[in-house]
């Protein structure tokens, strides 16, 4: 009996063995059978790569412009990625033609949903540099406001903007929070306004003291005659009454005609003897008692 028990489980054995012999011999034979569909695959993703590669170079160089090379980079980016997922479902149809695309695009699905959610902000940042780029809200080499940030773009790629400050750093800002946010292009247009206050004494010739301030600011080429500039009281303060000077420039003169004029106001106003006065504050002193005759007074209230 025992015996009998022994050689039923060696059969049963043997025939596991040989069952899974027979699965591995049927897998080994249907690798061999697909090796030349494998090679056809792998032959057509090759050809689609290097036709990926022809395109994105042809859509870089049609697209790009001399302010826009990152629109280029981008567009040629996304044609080699479309020419190079549709080489891989030609050779996924080679290899497994029971495999339909409708089948294929539902299993992809599944898994952008789930690359999307572990890269939303990689994601968000490359849509809105694709928008950046098409739309062409500003260029390179714009000066730009955004937030605590201030200087000229010196380069716009599908990730992040790229800002030189003016104190010379280079700052990266993610394209969703350059899309996203209100952002201020100075130099949308070719010409900017500068603005300036000038305090002047109270008992100062107001009417006289503006044309001072107009006179010294028209004597500068770089300020422009259209629109012409103009002053007029902004606010009495404390100790002055400020005078307010407007006038435009364009955008490469802002600066340097903004601190010449201030330069030329000041000593315009001090050749026609217009008092700038300065902050001033008077100080009363109560009269305070000697310090004894103060200790003897507490000592005769504490009794």
């Amino acid at each position: 009996m025992e015996y009998q028990g022994n050689t039923e489980v060696v059969g049963a054995l043997s025939d596991e063995v040989e069952n899974a012999w027979g699965t591995l011999a049927t897998l080994v034979d249907g690798f061999f059978a697909m090796l030349p569909k494998l090679a056809i695959a792998l032959v057509v993703f090759a050809l689609f790569y290097l036709v990926a590669m022809g395109v994105r170079r042809i859509v870089r160089r049609v697209a790009s412009t001399k302010n826009h090379d990152g629109l280029g980079n981008a567009l040629g980016r996304l044609a080699h990625l479309g020419v190079v997922f549709a080489g891989f479902l030609a050779a996924v149809g080679i290899v497994a033609p029971s495999v339909g695309a409708a089948e294929l695009l539902s299993v992809l699905g599944v898994g952008s949903v789930a690359i999307g959610f572990a890269f939303r902000d990689i994601l968000q940042n490359f849509l809105a540099g694709i928008l950046i780029l098409l739309r062409e809200p500003f260029s390179r080499g714009d000066w730009v406001q955004l937030g605590d940030h201030e200087g000229i773009v010196t380069a716009i790629s599908t990730r992040s903007t790229w800002i030189r400050t003016f104190d010379g750093r280079d700052i990266a800002i993610p394209n969703g929070e350059v899309f996203t946010n209100a952002m201020t292009v100075v130099t949308r247009t070719p010409t900017i306004r500068a603005q300036y206050e000038f305090g002047v004494a109270y008992d100062t010739d107001l009417d006289r003291a503006m044309a001072v301030i107009l006179d010294a600011i028209g004597s500068f080429d770089t300020v422009l005659d259209d629109p012409a500039p103009d002053a007029g009281v902004a606010d009495l303060a404390g100790s002055s009454v400020n005078i307010r000077a407007r006038w435009w420039t364009t955008n490469d003169d802002f600066y340097r005609t903004k601190l010449d004029v201030i330069k030329a106001v000041k000593e315009a106003l001090d050749d026609a003897g217009i008092d700038i006065p300065f902050p001033q504050r008077q100080l009363l002193f109560e009269p305070q008692e000697p310090l004894p005759i103060a200790r003897q007074r507490q000592g005769q209230a504490a009794e």
